[in-house]
């Protein structure tokens, strides 16, 4: 198993961008030094949710300050790049730092950002599968041309400069049993969300590596979730802690997603997002956060190293670990991520954070 945290800026009132950007810098120092491996960015546009518009940027700055550190997307929402551009930068990433690049994509979800872009998100899924077939061309190092739906290349070309092919993993979204079997077939790894009961989890990979095996793909190749931590001393203490602050997380998405505004009925490719998305609703209520709560690392050290084994049965292999939500201060995000390093990830056989402990 490995162990990488999400390193994005965390809106807190009164608080600059500039000043979230240094300190969510500063979480990547502090979480590589107690022995994470990856830091993890997450790419959204126009609100205070993650206010992250280009990861590959910020990844090349936090590169400067930890080379050795491995980089990822959890995730790029490919939609909205040129992928010819999209290559570039991942090709030159691969040089600037020393580590692995994980590099998450999906389609995205929220319409404001579609619609800011001018892209029609009916073609989301269309535009994911072209974009990621140009992406893959371009990492074969061959001269290639592309006349596609969306994008018409005028000549041949050859991905300048070349990348560090054997430290670059792409990586796809898997929200559903549909998406997870279509990652598989486009030969990218899964990258799971922890808002599914461990039997969906493992139906999901289980799709993913049948699909795979019908490709070129490593069917066993490991998979990746990004599971919430609220840690204490005891579950009663740590549960206190996801009651604070896990509802904070949902009333940003109910604001971001514009959950009532937006019919995702209405939307191609989008036509369950309604019940999930409304589902915010409930759990942006502190009595009503259980269901989600018990799907994640929430409790003492115990508690979470038994939720990993679950989560391990299931199927996945590579975690990240997810303190950076909206009213977390920066001392406890720090502290949980201490203490899950030394008492959780630490204890266990073949972990990356053993030397943590």
């Amino acid at each position: 198993m490995s162990f990488g945290f999400v390193a994005s800026p965390t809106h807190r009132a009164g608080a600059t961008d500039a000043a979230l950007y240094d300190e969510a810098t500063e979480d990547c120092v502090f979480a590589h030094s107690v022995g994470y491996d990856t830091a993890w960015f997450i790419e959204h546009h126009f609100s205070d949710y993650f206010p992250t518009p280009s990861p590959f940027v910020f990844m090349a700055a936090v590169a400067a300050r930890c080379p050795d550190l491995n980089l990822g997307t959890c995730a790029t929402i490919t939609p909205w790049y040129h992928p010819l551009r999209f290559a570039e930068e991942v090709a030159m990433l691969s040089h600037i730092t020393r580590g692995h690049l994980y590099v998450g994509m999906g389609r995205g979800s929220a319409p404001m950002e579609y619609e800011a872009y001018g892209i029609d998100q009916n073609l989301s899924r269309e535009m994911f599968a072209e974009h990621w077939d140009i992406i893959r061309q371009a990492f074969s190092g061959k001269p290639f041309q592309v006349d596609g739906q969306f994008t018409r290349m005028g000549r041949k070309v050859v991905l300048r400069p070349v990348p560090a092919r054997d430290r670059v993993h792409f990586l796809g979204a898997v929200s559903s049993q549909p998406t997870a079997k279509l990652m598989g077939e486009y030969g990218l790894l899964p990258l799971c969300s922890s808002a599914y009961p461990m039997h969906l989890q493992t139906q999901m990979l289980s799709e993913w590596r049948d699909a795979a095996a019908a490709t070129d793909a490593d069917a066993n190749a490991p998979a990746t979730a990004m599971v919430h931590l609220f840690i204490g001393d005891t579950d009663a203490e740590a549960e206190a802690l996801c009651r604070r602050y896990g509802p904070l997380h949902f009333q940003q998405q109910i604001v971001h997603y514009e959950i009532g505004r937006a019919d995702y009925d209405g939307i191609k490719g989008y036509e369950n997002f309604n019940r999930m998305m409304g589902s915010f609703r409930k759990l942006s209520d502190p009595a009503q956060i259980d269901p989600w709560m018990n799907l994640q690392f929430v409790g003492s050290p115990e508690t979470c190293r038994a939720r990993l084994e679950q989560y391990n049965a299931a199927g996945i292999d590579n975690f990240i670990i997810h303190t950076a939500t909206a009213g977390i201060p920066r001392s406890l995000r720090h502290d949980m991520l201490s203490r899950f390093a030394a008492e959780v990830a630490g204890t266990q056989s073949g972990s990356v954070l053993r030397r943590a402990s």
